[in-house]
């Protein structure tokens, strides 16, 4: 069974990381200038970028994967099979676009356990005056890397639970085929509803209160890499 990510802390900490990288800013820029830290600003630059794809694209999933559960769940409320046929069709397209959302997904979580993990070490020297800069600098750095590490691990646990969320509900009739000759039989009969295949209305919608969690703090990671990437433009902006 998969942890819940402990949202709340993850929300303070990347609060914390994007005030910090707004108020040091002006000494990081200066930093820039002199080349010091240039290479680990863009590395964390690209890592931010990296999880905010991933992000936003998982966000239109979830919002089609809603949209066509909602299809499905009307469809299930407003008639039986035995007089609407269109059934069959939305939960075939519902089915094909989770196929292709899932090997989507694949690619997502190799692009994010393919990040490299990166820590600064502090340096044990006695710090000269005229390295305080620098120090401020990595310091600052350092706390931004590890909070976007979090966040990396994070957005992994929520593609992974999207993707386990996406094999729910099931049908009793098993495959595509046996679906088919169950609607057959059934609309031959005229008799029977959508309930029968084991597709019921409560189970759509627990999948869909489970997505909407899951979107929620999505969208709560996104905005805060949105700022933090804003912050990281308005350093980066200076020196290139």
């Amino acid at each position: 069974m998969m942890l819940r990510p402990n949202f709340d802390a993850l929300r303070e900490l990347h609060d914390c990381a994007n005030d910090r990288l707004h108020i040091h800013s002006p000494t990081i820029q200066q930093a820039l200038v002199n080349h010091q830290q240039e290479r680990w600003v863009h590395e964390i630059w690209e890592s931010a970028l990296r999880i905010l794809d991933v992000c936003s694209s998982t966000k239109d999933g979830i919002l089609t994967v809603k949209q066509q559960l909602q299809d499905l769940q009307s469809t299930i409320r407003r008639t039986s099979v035995g007089g609407e046929t269109g059934f069959e069709s939305k939960l075939a397209a519902y089915r094909l676009y989770r196929k292709k959302l899932r090997k989507e997904m694949v690619k997502w979580l190799q692009s994010l356990k393919g990040m490299k993990k990166k820590k600064k070490k502090k340096k044990g020297a006695a710090i000269m005056a005229s390295d305080w800069v620098s120090v401020v600098v990595e310091d600052n750095l350092v706390a931004v890397g590890n909070v976007l590490g979090e966040v990396r691990e994070t957005t992994i646990s929520i593609v992974d639970s999207l993707k386990s969320l996406l094999s729910i509900p099931r049908t009793k009739c098993g495959s595509s085929l046996g679906l088919r000759l169950k609607l057959k039989l059934m609309r031959m009969s005229n008799q029977g509803s959508v309930c029968e295949l084991g597709y019921d209305e409560k189970a759509f919608e627990a999948v869909e209160m489970a997505i909407d969690d899951i979107g929620f703090e999505l969208e709560s990671i996104f905005r805060r890499l949105i700022q933090t990437r804003v912050s990281l433009l308005n350093i980066l902006s200076p020196a290139t």
